[in-house]
């Protein structure tokens, strides 16, 4: 209360009331791997070693020195005004837990920000294979701290990649991998289906100078620069230009990169069920013409590249598997303790210390809650943003096409060339079809195997769906007998593909998931077939359904005939 002096004599105020609020909580870097010890060295050293190298790191941060016991990888506390530092050890489960919670600091050029607290949380594991290591970093920012989240590695992820071998499906290395043989070329097509990868993979390839008439440095981006800023946020790959066409063969042309285009191998990559759009080719020309952050050329692409790395990073699900951060370390302790208590007085104590865990656990788990749903939300706007884009899109390329055709007196695919070989159709088709009609992974992958000999056919069948057939289903005017014409024209039939009855004893046949990366099962309901051979060479027959939601058309399989009861 506050006294106030007026005519009338003193009067009582209310005070002002200061209410922080609850702060904004975002994840600004994630990292889990493995330290492998050397062949002379045991396990128990290693641990000892990544430790000390670890609590060193954090006495540059920490005002205070940590004692011996804690350097021995004792539990401890020590608050320090604002700072904390405190962790848990579990002998039985051999972790080391510890938790670092500092207000934010000037940072380069940036004055530190009022209102802002960053945590930083470091997790060390003991196992048969190696010391499992586990690093989070969490920004809490109240209302009033406006200024933008930067996104930063911390330098003990470094520490540690240069002092022991680091592995995330592969050695964390600050230079980049080359590969020197095609027996590398398949460690590299195994790292890129690891389920243990959590990072990106950025593919940089030889580009050819004839083909930009210009002179070039050998890769397209300055690839030891990259593999510096991107060590522990995703891993750099150069391709031999001598091996650059065996990693196509071993891959496929659709999935592969070449003449100075970069891909990025996103985690949990599947051949078989993705699409090769799911995982970003930029090619050579693109990033000579790449502006981004007032830069240009190659070093605006490389700024793009080590940003996306920084998001995937602090965005992405993370399977920390044994490593228990210190509210989970704390409520574990506290499990463990209960069950080993005798006396009532301990069960007290530790009844209110196990309270206490879940409390702290609950605390955590609330910002972890918001820190999705404004992630969630983020991305709902994304997505919603880019879908009205996409058809707006859509409708602008039909409207066009719709004036060209009206105009010439022709298709806009007309004069369109044909592939010559199954290599080179989805390509063609992703260029000359694109919002239209797609091919599914699934057909992506028929497509390796295809013994049909007329490609020419095939393309014409595709053009044949994408342009009257779509425009039949979209409802257009006559559209229908043009395309009953072209399928006559053409010497193919249009029929159902088989009941979705018969087509269930089959098996997933007849069935793909779409939309694509989605669990849902859609019918190839329908099928374009020429012959009735059981040559593969000579018979042909494409299978495909409508989704109205995109109005285009999905190509499931391609270009043989799927397997039923007679065949």
């Amino acid at each position: 209360m506050t006294r106030l002096q007026s005519s009338a004599g003193p009067v009582l105020s209310r005070g002002i009331i200061i209410r922080p609020g609850r702060p904004v909580v975002r994840t600004t870097f994630q990292f889990v791997g493995t330290l492998v010890p050397n062949a002379a060295q045991p396990i128990e050293v290693l641990e000892r070693q990544a430790r000390s190298l670890v609590c060193d790191w954090l006495e540059g941060k920490f005002p205070e020195r940590l004692s011996p016991s804690a350097r021995e990888g004792e539990s401890f506390e020590i608050d320090v005004h604002g700072q904390r530092l405190e962790c848990v050890a579990i002998s039985e489960d051999r972790l080391w837990s510890i938790r670092l919670i500092q207000p934010d600091t000037p940072f380069r050029d940036r004055p530190a920000v009022p209102g802002r607290t960053w945590t930083t949380e470091i997790a060390l594991v003991r196992e048969s294979a190696g010391v499992r290591f586990a690093i989070r970093v969490v920004c809490a920012s109240l209302r009033f701290a406006g200024e933008p989240v930067t996104l930063t590695r911390p330098r003990i992820v470094i520490d540690l990649g240069s002092r022991f071998t680091l592995r995330e499906a592969r050695p964390i290395r600050a230079y980049a991998w080359r590969p020197q043989s095609e027996t590398e070329l398949l460690e590299l097509q195994e790292l890129l289906t690891s389920p243990e990868r959590g990072l990106p993979v950025y593919l940089l390839t030889t580009p050819d100078e004839r083909q930009l008439n210009m002179h070039v440095a050998p890769f397209m981006l300055d690839h030891e620069s990259l593999a510096r800023r991107v060590q522990g946020l995703a891993h750099v790959v150069t391709m031999p230009w001598e091996l650059g066409y065996k990693w196509t063969e071993l891959v496929g042309k659709p999935w592969s990169a070449y003449w100075g285009a970069v891909r990025t191998y996103r985690p949990g990559l599947d051949f078989e069920s993705e699409l090769p759009t799911d995982h970003p080719l930029s090619l050579a020309e693109g990033i000579l013409a790449f502006e981004y952050k007032g830069l240009t050329m190659e070093r605006a692409f490389e700024e793009f590249l080590v940003d996306r790395a920084f998001e995937h990073s602090a965005g992405r699900h993370v399977n920390w598997g044994p490593c228990l951060f210190y509210v989970d370390a704390r409520r574990r302790r506290a499990e463990m303790a209960r069950s080993s208590a005798t006396e009532d007085s301990e069960w007290r104590t530790l009844y209110e210390e196990e309270i206490a865990s879940l409390g702290a656990k609950i605390e955590q788990l609330e910002h972890e809650r918001d820190d999705a749903l404004s992630i969630a939300d983020s991305a709902d706007k994304d997505r919603e943003f880019y879908v009205a884009e996409n058809q707006r899109l859509r409708a602008r390329i039909d409207a066009l096409g719709f004036q060209l055709t009206q105009k010439t007196g022709q298709s806009v695919d007309a004069t369109a060339p044909l592939p010559n070989s199954y290599d080179d159709l989805p390509d063609w088709v992703d260029s000359q079809l694109v919002g239209r009609l797609i091919l599914h992974p699934r057909a992506l992958n028929a497509l390796k195997k295809a013994m049909y000999e007329n490609v020419g056919l095939v393309a014409q069948a595709l053009l044949l769906l994408a342009n009257e057939y779509r425009n039949m289903r979209l409802g257009h005017e006559d559209a229908k007998d043009s395309y009953d014409r072209k399928v006559r024209e053409l010497g193919l039939r249009h029929d159902g593909s088989i009941t979705e009855e018969r087509a269930s004893e089959q098996g997933d046949e007849y069935f793909v998931l779409y939309p694509i990366g989605s669990q849902k099962r859609r019918f190839l309901e329908l099928h374009l077939r020429k012959g009735t051979s059981k040559d593969k060479r000579i018979c042909l027959a494409v299978y495909f359904f409508w989704d109205d939601e995109t109005q285009q058309v999905v190509v499931g399989w391609l270009p043989s005939h799927l397997d039923n009861r007679q065949t």
